[in-house]
């Protein structure tokens, strides 16, 4: 009777000691809902934006140097860069084409510029689908502007 008593009391030991490691072990689970961001697309900044355009510098066959409902086309080049390029056939036609290298903020989902790229900047706001594009001149023939504009 007291063998009996022994396997019985062990039986509830060894049940109470994989019960304990069964929850222990599923509380360490890997697919917890914290995901790590593998890069989000820079595509919500692709399209056509319109807004002021100010030429800093001299802009052929015009005096002007800002420019009110300018239409400025964003285009995507690849995973990493947007190309950025004014209406033709308008007098701010000339300013030069860009093709910007950026990223997209992982918090707001916003697209800008990484740091130290020499073609100018770029910062796409989604909350309010704006954008802020500076150019930089890397040739004498370069046409610097800034443009701030909203999604059309």
């Amino acid at each position: 009777m007291m063998e009996k008593m022994n396997v019985k009391r062990i039986m509830q030991h060894l049940l109470f000691l994989l019960l304990v490691g069964m929850v222990t072990l599923s509380g360490c689970s890997k697919d917890d809902d914290t995901e790590q961001p593998d890069g989000k697309s820079i595509d919500i900044a692709v399209g056509t934006y319109k807004g002021k355009l100010t030429v800093w510098g001299d802009l052929p066959n015009t005096d002007q140097n800002e420019f009110f409902d300018a239409v400025i086309t964003v285009t995507k080049a690849d995973n990493e860069h947007l190309k950025v390029t004014a209406k033709t056939g308008e007098p701010y036609s000339a300013v030069t084409e860009k093709t910007i290298k950026v990223q997209a903020e992982e918090y707001l989902g916003d697209i800008y510029h990484v740091i130290g790229d020499l073609q100018g900047s770029f910062w796409y706001h989604t909350d309010t689908k704006t954008v802020d594009i500076s150019t930089n001149k890397q040739r004498e023939t370069d046409v610097h502007y800034t443009f701030e504009g909203a999604k059309q």
